[in-house]
């Protein structure tokens, strides 16, 4: 079809396509979408489907297909169908943002003003619709619109007495091997607390509520209402038939004033795949069934969600069943793939391992299991990626395969301890240190353990002139004293990431690297004073326990005007 397309002049037509109003919109910048269905369609023959706007003004907000004609004789056999103009309880300034075809129908996704909560305010919800193929619209209703459009609300939220909503959809992406899953991202609304999810809808649960009960509303004040199961007339609306146009009208009245279903179409696990504030997705990728096999074990399938955001970045999730059917996610990456720009597509190659990002300035080839090394620096992070595995032998995280060490789902206790990053430092009193922890996820959340030669622990917490946590999750010790020796461990999830055993010198000072004689006079000096600072100390404490309170307040004068302390 594009090929025919782009060689043709402006005054010439291409049967079954024609020109592009109600196809493609005015604005460049509308969400729209369009697929190309060859089967299933009146008279076998190909169509295109679209979701847009067919007006300048973007008034006129529709699902389409366009007039069917015979592709051997250019005939026009089948004219063009559409949701009714200006309902909006059809649509209402929708947009839109996936379209896929399944077994008899086509589905659109899209996101639009909530008509059934006009009553209570403006919100935005976001939808599923469907028609049938062979819909040819009615024979005297109907005529020229759908006798088969139906639309229900995608409910993707934070369960609990009162759910957390995130009620704008932003992408949907169906795997080309798999038609009964579609993945999806969703944001909330503008004027709210400002977030992110991840959730996935069954075709199951979906074509359910598709065949449950209707929603309608008796007046423009009443209640959004179930319509009885006695009230529906037969054949049910919105399912496909061989010929529409043979419908009774009472049917074709019905759905006319009924495309609305009652329930909602629920994901497909108690939460959201993924959630996180403060961040916006704009596209999904997904590589399905990652089966590996661990030691022996079941293989287990995964879920690896690869969400772009609009500041250029890739959020990699993965997902799994747990042995009692319930899911489990785990957030493995953050990827800096276009920053600052927004990701505007993202397209996965399954056989290449590779991702394809773009921006409005940039392309760019994402090798997903190339990258393990680059990503992941150390064996924590590195087994939980079904992608990736740990070779103790050189330290370095490489793509999978049977001879690394792996643990998406964290089941093995201690998998990491023989390859664990361990450290000795040996430094000056008085000196300052820099302990690293490397991550890939600089988002996580880490923490910092000090365990003192009694073997005694203590969460280290920043403190001004003692302990700094730097940017990359770093910790620098100032002024190390006899105190300060022992192990520091830096954790993520109570997991140990790196770990440095360190002994503090106290016959050396930190001194300047300028000659050996001056070395050597500058450490015994520091050496003479250390001395003197200790005995000083011990005078003080036994001044402290003999004086009177007048003597005390003396002593506290001297300790304030000493420039040592």
């Amino acid at each position: 079809m594009y090929a025919n397309l782009t060689h043709l002049a402006r005054h010439e037509f291409y049967a079954g396509v024609g020109d592009g109003i109600a196809k493609c919109p005015f604005d460049p910048e509308d969400n729209s979408t369009a697929i190309w269905v060859k089967t299933g369609n009146p008279g076998g023959h190909p169509a295109l489907y679209s979701g847009t706007n067919a007006e300048f003004t973007k008034a006129d907000a529709v699902i389409f297909r366009g007039d069917i004609f015979d592709e051997n004789t250019g005939r026009r056999e089948y004219t063009f169908k559409r949701t009714i103009k200006y309902d909006s309880h059809m649509l209402d300034k929708p947009d839109f943002v996936g379209s896929y075809e399944i077994g008899d129908y086509v589905y659109f996704f899209f996101r639009e003003t909530a008509v059934e909560y006009m009553n209570c305010g403006k919100t935005i919800y976001s939808r599923i619709a469907r028609v049938c193929k062979k819909d040819t619209g009615g024979k005297n209703i109907l005529l020229q619109n759908w006798a088969t459009f139906l639309k229900a609300r995608l409910n993707c939220s934070i369960p609990g007495d009162f759910p957390f909503f995130f009620n704008e959809i932003q992408d949907v992406f169906k795997p080309s091997y798999d038609d009964t899953i579609f993945h999806a991202i969703f944001s909330t609304n503008a004027n709210g607390l400002h977030g992110s999810a991840i959730c996935s809808f069954d075709l199951g649960d979906i074509e359910e509520v598709f065949e449950g009960k209707f929603k309608e509303q008796a007046t423009s004040t009443s209640m959004w209402l179930p319509v009885q199961s006695a009230n529906v007339p037969k054949p049910r609306p919105g399912t496909c038939v061989q010929d529409t146009r043979q419908l009774p009208d009472t049917v074709l009245n019905f759905i006319r004033k009924h495309p609305m279903m009652n329930r909602n179409i629920p994901h497909d696990a108690a939460g959201p795949a993924f959630y996180q504030r403060d961040v916006t997705f704009t596209k999904i990728v997904v590589d399905n069934e990652v089966t590996i096999s661990h030691f022996g074990g079941k293989s287990q399938d995964y879920t690896i969600y690869f969400a772009g955001t609009d500041d250029g970045r890739i959020f990699k999730i993965s997902r799994w069943r747990n042995p009692y059917g319930k899911y489990e996610s785990n957030l493995l990456d953050i990827i800096d793939a276009t920053s600052p720009e927004p990701i505007r597509a993202m397209v996965i190659s399954r056989e290449l391992k590779t991702l394809f990002v773009s921006s409005d300035s940039v392309i760019k080839q994402i090798p997903i299991q190339k990258i393990c090394s680059s990503s992941y620096s150390n064996c924590v992070e590195c087994v939980k990626d079904p992608h990736c595995g740990w070779n103790r032998e050189t330290g370095e995280c490489s793509a999978y395969s049977q001879y690394l060490i792996q643990d998406p789902k964290n089941e093995i206790e201690g998998i990491c301890e023989a390859s664990m990053n361990r450290k000795k430092i040996q430094a000056n009193f008085g000196s300052a240190v820099h302990l690293e922890c490397p991550l890939g996820n600089k988002n996580s959340q880490v923490e910092w353990y000090h365990y003192n030669v009694d073997g005694r622990r203590k969460h280290v917490l920043p403190h001004e002139g003692k302990f700094v946590l730097t940017q990359d999750q770093g910790l620098v010790i100032i002024g190390l004293a006899e105190k300060d020796a022992g192990q520091y461990d830096c954790r993520v999830n109570h997991e140990t990431i790196n770990s440095y055993r360190i002994i503090v010198d106290l016959q050396r000072c930190s001194s300047p690297e300028k000659s050996g004689d001056y070395q050597k006079a500058y450490t015994e000096w520091c050496n003479e004073f250390q001395k003197y600072r200790s005995a000083l100390q011990t005078w003080e404490e036994k001044q402290t326990s003999c004086l009177n309170s007048n003597s005390l307040q003396s002593t506290t004068a001297f300790q304030s005007n000493n420039p040592f302390f």
